[in-house]
């Protein structure tokens, strides 16, 4: 089920949390393992819907629940929302921090940490290729050119117009 809402005090918890509440209060009755819509009303409760999803842009947007409503159905439904929120405010310092700055800021440490995920999985590529370039590889001349020429695509890769947000077919392909 999900999210369950206290009519009486507008509480929205889990269905596992709304059981042990209720399990607590010895003089109520075990409940059944499903929850129907008529029961929940009979306990006071009504059962929270999923509502419609936005739409973001990864990797800088995100959805985030942020409470519950009801809509023109009177049914709960959970509110999302897009993120990050920022608000401007005047910092320990007394300067002011503007949304544009604050987004700039968190952009940045966003590519920062993608960058740092892409290098640590080109590394390890570089790391499992590098016996090919050994003197001692079973690899005839060609095939250490065709590796030799990977590995140095996997150098390149913070040269790439989409880094540090690399698609899986901006990866160069191993050699077979």
């Amino acid at each position: 089920m999900g999210l369950i809402r206290i009519r009486e005090t507008g509480a929205v918890m889990t269905e596992i949390s709304f059981r042990s509440m209720h399990k607590k209060a010895k003089t109520r009755p075990v409940l059944e393992p499903v929850l129907t819509k008529e029961r929940l009303s009979q306990l006071g409760a009504d059962a929270v819907l999923n509502g419609a999803q936005p739409d973001f842009t990864p990797p800088y947007e995100f959805s985030f629940e942020d409470g519950v409503e009801q809509d023109e159905l009177g049914n709960w439904v959970t509110v999302n929302r897009v993120g990050p929120v920022f608000a401007e405010y005047t910092d320990q310092d007394g300067v002011v921090q503007t949304v544009d700055a604050q987004n700039t800021t968190y952009r940045a440490q966003v590519d920062a940490d993608w960058a740092e995920r892409q290098r640590g999985k080109r590394d390890l590529l570089l790391l499992q290729s590098d016996w090919t370039q050994m003197n001692d590889s079973p690899l005839d001349t060609a095939g250490k050119t065709a590796w030799a020429t990977y590995r140095q695509e996997l150098r390149d890769l913070s040269d790439h117009a989409n880094w540090p947000h690399l698609a899986d077919e901006d990866w160069p392909t191993k050699p077979s």
